[in-house]
């Protein structure tokens, strides 16, 4: 017994020793520590290339000073001080802060580009900055994307909607910056790539401790755009000082070859942030700049919107290529009349009325086909519908029908309705890029494919692949060898005989349809011409309109003209090389022109 007693209280004593003296310090680290804390870093962005794999978008690291609102506002003197450091204004400082006032107790994003000098300023002022943060960051930077801001978009600081759309997706963490328009948005999930992980245990004042595990972000994936950049760059030199749109497809794909808006703005000015004068300067511009008029500007197509009467008629089976209209040189709607490009009264068929745009014949067409399937046709073909183009803000435009002119005009849907809608007047409305699909459409003889801007993948590290992303069927429409025949013949005979000459190419046969349409901003008609080229094997489909800026022949065509040059000279040219080391597999100004002539 007494040595069973004697081995219990040596045994006890030796632990009590052990607790007390050889792992006393650890013990206390434990009792300190409550809990685990996981701190998250962005992951840097994915880079966005075009179709030659030309660098758009890319990161570096750039200083990045950050501002907690609620401590701001107990010292906003600090501001100043800040400001002067930094070379900047308080304005353009409170300005960036006052963007995310939901997130009044975390570190926001104030000024992006200090040099280590300022930051190293600001460091050693410690508490004459309370709130002030600085930190290395991997940040968003394009480069010659002059002509790309309403493809590429900007990355700043998520608004709340953002995150909420984020967290809708199952996004867990919401980094420091997002996209917040263009393909940055709509391709936010690839673009962000897996956020690092570090692990920490922490005290009772969520304090670190010490780090447990830790865990390297991953970057994003790499967008390839279908973008051509000298097209781009063309599109937006030919539509010069002008209000509009060029828009051009690839028609055996839909990729996007080139989509400029004018007025544009500088993708630059949102580095570091905007002053609220420079946001005003975009924001509220008369000239609306933000607009992406390719697919987001509402326009009656005029002439051009004759290739889908000729197609409702030949659905409905009122199509007769040799029937023929006397013209007396213009056509009645409601009680106005609306003018054709011949003054003089004339007898056309279908080919002569589609080269020299005669309203008379097409609004009569239109009447025989009747509204309703007027708009069945339109509808078939995408219009009063999103094309779902892989960009945000798409319109859907609108193809009017006796519910719309009810509520609109308090009436019933007329025979100068469908006059109207037969000639691309009216209450009808649609986006280039819906035009640029149905002259795909025709270019294809019965076919397009959904628009797309991103052509395909690459994931981050070695031994990368380009994965191209697979064209989706948009629309069908059938119709006979024979038909297209036609219709194809005379949009060939508009640029070799009719109104748009101007767009004729040597060696390369365009076909294509002017369009000048009445507007109610000028009396001055909005330019239009679509078409496709080469006719014999379409390689671009386009469509260009040219705001209050009179005949679409003398106009738009020659932009267009402009635009097929570019493009097809380089398609006649060897794969870029870089091209070829990138492993591919498939996954899914005259007066203006007499309304409504070309």
């Amino acid at each position: 017994m007494p040595l069973v007693l004697f081995l219990f209280f040596s045994i006890t004593i030796s632990q009590l020793w052990l607790l007390g003296v050889v792992r006393s310090e650890d013990l206390k680290e434990q009792a300190k520590m409550t809990g685990l804390i996981i701190d998250q870093t962005m992951a840097p962005r994915g880079k966005i290339f075009d179709r030659q794999m030309n660098v758009l978008a890319d990161v570096q690291p750039k200083i990045v000073v950050t501002a907690i609102q609620s401590q701001i506002l107990k010292n906003p003197e600090s501001l100043d001080r800040l400001a002067k450091i930094l070379g900047t204004t308080r304005k353009r400082l409170e300005y960036q802060m006052g963007k995310n006032t939901h997130k009044a107790n975390f570190p926001v994003p104030i000024f992006v580009g200090a040099t280590v000098q300022q930051a190293a300023k600001i460091a050693e002022s410690g508490t004459d900055f309370p709130g002030i943060g600085v930190q290395t960051q991997a940040m968003r930077y394009t480069k010659g994307t002059a002509a790309l801001e309403h493809i590429l978009g900007n990355v700043w600081v998520p608004i709340e909607s953002i995150e909420k759309e984020l967290k809708g997706k199952g996004v867990e963490y919401i980094p420091p910056y997002v996209g917040r328009d263009g393909v940055e948005r709509a391709y936010e999930m690839e673009l962000m790539g897996k956020p690092g992980a570090t692990t920490y245990t922490v005290d009772r004042r969520r304090r670190p401790l010490s780090e447990v595990m830790s865990e390297a972000p991953v970057p994003g994936r790499s967008l390839i755009l279908s973008l051509d950049l000298e097209t781009q760059k063309m599109a937006k030199e030919a539509l010069g000082n002008h209000k509009g749109a060029v828009v051009a497809l690839d028609p055996k794909t839909g990729e996007v070859l080139a989509m400029v808006s004018t007025p544009g703005y500088d993708l630059g000015i949102y580095d570091g942030g905007l002053t609220q004068a420079e946001s005003d300067s975009i924001n509220q511009n008369p000239e609306r700049p933000l607009l992406k008029r390719a697919i987001a500007g509402r326009y009656p197509p005029g002439s051009t919107f004759k290739i889908a009467t000729a197609l409702a008629a030949y659905q409905a089976g009122k199509f007769d290529e040799h029937s023929r209209v006397s013209c007396p040189g213009y056509l009645v709607v409601g009680n106005r009349r609306v003018k054709c490009e011949n003054h003089a009264a004339a007898s056309y068929d279908f080919r002569m009325a589609f080269t020299k745009s005669c309203n008379s014949y097409f609004g009569k067409l239109s009447q025989r086909v009747g509204g309703v399937d007027m708009k069945k046709t339109a509808n078939q073909l995408g219009f009063g519908e999103p094309t779902g183009i892989d960009l945000p803000g798409e319109n859907a435009g609108l193809v009017p029908d006796d519910a719309f002119i009810q509520k609109n005009h308090g009436r019933p849907f007329s025979a100068g309705d469908s006059n109207n809608v037969g000639i691309g007047q009216g209450d009808l409305l649609v986006t280039p890029l819906q035009m640029a699909s149905l002259v795909s459409l025709v270019a294809n003889e019965g076919v397009n494919y959904r628009p797309h801007v991103v052509r395909g993948y690459m994931n981050p590290g070695a031994n990368q692949k380009l994965e191209l992303v697979k064209s989706q069927v948009l629309h069908k429409f059938d119709a006979s060898a024979q038909f297209w025949e036609i219709l194809k013949g005379a949009m060939r005979n508009v640029v070799v005989a009719g109104t748009a000459r101007s767009a004729q190419i040597s060696g390369i046969a365009v076909a294509g349809k002017t369009g000048s349409a009445e507007n109610s901003e000028s009396r001055r008609t909005h330019a239009w011409f679509v078409g496709y080229a080469p006719a014999e094997n379409p390689q671009i489909a386009f469509a260009v309109i040219v705001e209050t800026a009179g005949h679409g022949g003398s106009v738009a065509a020659p932009i267009a003209q402009r635009v097929v040059s570019v493009y097809l000279k380089k398609a006649t040219q060897k794969p870029n090389a870089k091209d070829l080391d990138i492993a591919v597999t498939v996954s899914p100004d005259s007066d203006p022109e007499l309304p409504d002539s070309p």
